[in-house]
């Protein structure tokens, strides 16, 4: 399974940063941003060299539509907090997005490519960072 992290509307360094040393850390090598504006985007320099350290590489793009061309994947899981409307994060054996928005905000339907799957990893509201990490593990882990 390859899969790839991307971070969408993100503004704050530290998680831009978090979320980038959870996707690096189970081994996940490519991490996209998508929408980086203010500090994060000031500071993305950082991000690179974390990046460079820990053996990944970070992709950035005005919108989601243009990652999804780049890195085609065949399944998007937009990943928030959970309610009725998400389901768990599946194992597949397919080429997989995980979409991380960056505010902590639940993604508009208008944001996504009609076939993402709006999903959570946890169903407790652990926050983008939580939810990633289990999300990853799932997919990843043993």
């Amino acid at each position: 399974m390859e899969v790839a992290v991307a971070v969408y509307n993100v503004s704050s360094v530290p998680k831009m940063l978090e979320l980038a040393k959870v996707t690096y850390g189970f081994g996940v090598k490519r991490f996209a941003l998508i929408k980086v504006f203010g500090a994060a985007a000031q500071q993305i320099g950082d991000l690179f060299k974390l990046a460079f350290k820990m053996g990944g590489e970070v992709l950035v793009f005005n919108d989601i539509g243009d990652a999804l061309e780049v890195l085609r994947p065949e399944v998007v899981y937009a990943i928030g907090r959970p309610d009725k409307d998400t389901r768990p994060v599946e194992r597949v054996d397919k080429r997989v997005m995980l979409l991380i928005h960056g505010a902590d905000l639940p993604f508009s339907p208008r944001e996504l490519p009609p076939y993402a799957v709006l999903s959570h990893a946890v169903p407790k509201d652990v926050g983008s960072v939580g939810q990633l990490a289990v999300a990853l593990y799932k997919l990843l882990g043993p």
